[in-house]
């Protein structure tokens, strides 16, 4: 197949590294990929490295004009058979050009979104069932979804591929022991610094369990419009001492990854993160709201923890459990990993979108 993924990112995050890891594996599997971005450099550079084909286009509103004309004649330049679509200006547009042009679009829902980005949309790709039952609820053609969960490269993100370095360049008083000689734990979070991705919860359970225990310092990967609040927060909570910013860290990930004891996913809002998924993969224990479809992936007490949204006080009471039982760290990781390979590895993602394409193009 000739396929044409549209994505118009303002910030790097999971739809992001979720076209990239698709496009590679489609074209691994056979099929013909272009990509069609948005002027933003980050994801350009990230294209690049990952040898990816793309074009560029700036459009300033969902329907602008020239941006979907230009989109059709690429369209018709590469002979596209099928265009995916992520996020909402691509949704618009993409649908729109398929819709001039003859050639069936398909859109993936990444999060607790509108039906209205998907209205021209011939089909969705649905990441979790918490998003197929928020667009059905809103009365979406039920049809038309298709629940198809985000898968990862197992073999990328393995524990046993890295050796621990202990934040050797982060800056500032970090050690792997404190005082007393007991070992650091390293707690984490990997997101789009943005208020439904629940970091300022993130830095007030970190305030608790500093009250708690100093054994411990904290670490947020990610950039986003509230860097600047989330840090002002940690002065005000006078935790700044314990708590880096890391940045973006795009290829590095799986490196800081395996630097982490614990993971915390704290979102108000959500669809269902990779980077959840990456960090079970590592083996490392997790810490999720009920948000979006986080509870799917990981089970309670099994593979991990899950606690209401916006609870402070469980967050902190199960990151002292394992804390108190580190043995407790390695056992949840372990089924983990386990569950990830089991049903949220990329090869089995790519399958069942190649058979979803497959099917939408064999329909009249």
């Amino acid at each position: 197949m000739k396929i044409l993924e549209i994505i118009t990112p303002t910030n790097i995050g999971g739809a992001e590294n979720y076209v990239i890891n698709l496009s590679k594996k489609l074209i691994e599997k056979g099929h013909e990929v272009r990509i069609i971005t948005g002027n933003n450099e980050e994801f350009k550079e990230m294209l690049t490295n990952n040898e990816l084909s793309y074009d560029v286009i700036n459009a300033r509103f969902k329907f602008d004009f020239f941006s979907i004309l230009k989109i059709t004649k690429l369209i018709k330049k590469y002979n596209i058979e099928i265009i995916h679509t992520n996020l909402s200006r691509a949704n618009f547009m993409g649908a729109a050009a398929g819709n001039i042009t003859g050639v069936k679009s398909v859109a993936t829902a990444h999060g607790i979104n509108k039906k209205r980005q998907y209205n021209l949309s011939k089909d969705v790709i649905c990441v979790s069932k918490a998003v197929y039952l928020n667009l059905k609820s809103q009365n979406f053609p039920e049809e038309k979804l298709h629940v198809i969960y985000n898968g990862i490269d197992i073999d990328k993100f393995n524990p046993n591929n890295y050796k621990k370095k202990y934040f050797e360049n982060t800056g500032g008083d970090f050690r792997t022991k404190d005082i007393s000689g007991e070992d650091i734990i390293n707690i984490g979070m990997v997101s789009r610094l943005s208020g439904e991705k629940g970091v300022s919860i993130f830095l007030d359970s970190a305030d608790l369990i500093l009250q708690e225990t100093k054994n411990v310092r904290f670490f947020i990967a990610g950039t986003g419009k509230l860097k600047d609040a989330l840090m002002e927060q940690t002065l005000k909570l006078n935790i700044d001492n314990y708590v880096y910013f890391i940045g973006f860290i795009d290829k590095n990930l799986a490196i800081f990854l395996n630097e982490l004891d614990i993971l915390v996913f704290p979102s108000l809002k959500e669809g269902l993160p990779l980077s959840l998924i990456e960090a079970m993969s590592m083996e490392k224990a997790v810490i999720v709201s009920k948000a979006g479809g986080m509870p799917e992936v990981v089970e309670n007490g099994i593979s991990g923890f899950v606690v209401d949204i916006g609870d402070t006080i469980a967050i902190k009471d199960k990151v002292l459990e394992l804390i108190k039982d580190k043995k407790s760290i390695f056992k949840y990781g372990t089924e983990a990993r386990k569950t990830v390979c089991e049903k949220f590895n990329l090869d089995l993602m790519t399958d069942n979108t190649i058979k979803l394409f497959k099917e939408i193009l064999e329909k009249k």
